[in-house]
């Protein structure tokens, strides 16, 4: 993508080192599809800790809209995370979105639904980084449980507090936020198993498979499919 002109309608970006990525973004709209970055009505970039449906409808607006400079408009999502209902708001804006419009959202970590991520060209930002996370795969089952209990320790104390509506709300993004740690966590699974050879781990993605389509429905026992899957691999 970073030597063409012709663009994609949306792309989804991973990578570690955001700022660097942003910043490789912004050289290639500037030095090779000659998109000013700077000053520029049309060209957007907005960072987001949650990128919400408030903000996934600021987009849209955005996106209707008519180019001021006659050219290209560009948004930038740059996030750590976007909620569930975003991703749906999002998904008909990607789908058809107007002429000329292109969009890039950049996270460190794989966040999108699969309905969502079907619309975008992945791309896995190319750097060296070292990975601290100690290989799932190579755990003991007790230290694997430990794991789940610690990524799901939140959700869980958050579901035994009811004490107000405020607090009500905040429980249900530490959930959502909870079901995309979980999600990150399988993406890291499947990678291990994937390096061990598909063949050889054929039952194990198997249950990977299945883990990953009971974490997306709503309202899913979220430790309790955790717990299966650390089992079953």
């Amino acid at each position: 993508m970073y030597h063409s002109k012709q663009l994609h309608h949306a792309y989804f970006v991973i990578g570690h080192k955001v700022e660097e990525v942003v910043s490789k973004l912004k050289h290639f709209f500037q030095n090779v599809v000659g998109v000013e970055t700077s000053g520029n009505p049309d060209f957007h970039h907005g960072k987001y800790q949650t990128f919400t449906i408030e903000d996934a409808r600021a987009l849209s607006e955005g996106e209707s809209r008519k180019s001021l400079t006659g050219g290209k408009k560009i948004f930038i999502i740059e996030t750590d995370f976007i909620t569930e209902e975003a991703q749906n708001s999002l998904l008909k804006v990607f789908e058809e979105p107007t002429p000329g419009t292109h969009f890039f959202i950049v996270s460190p970590q794989d966040i999108l639904l699969p309905t969502l991520r079907s619309r975008m060209q992945v791309i896995f930002h190319d750097e060296e980084r070292s990975d601290k996370t100690k290989s799932v795969l190579a755990m003991e089952i007790p230290e694997r449980l430990t794991l789940v209990k610690e990524l799901t320790e939140g959700i869980s104390e958050a579901k035994s507090s009811k004490s107000s509506i405020a607090r009500s709300d905040e429980d249900g993004f530490r959930e959502e936020k909870t079901k995309q740690d979980a999600i990150t966590l399988l993406n890291q699974i499947e990678k291990e198993l994937h390096e061990k050879g598909v063949e050889k781990s054929h039952q194990s993605l198997k249950v990977c498979e299945s883990t990953r389509a009971a974490l997306y429905d709503r309202g899913a026992p979220i430790k309790m499919i955790l717990e299966n899957l650390m089992l079953g691999i």
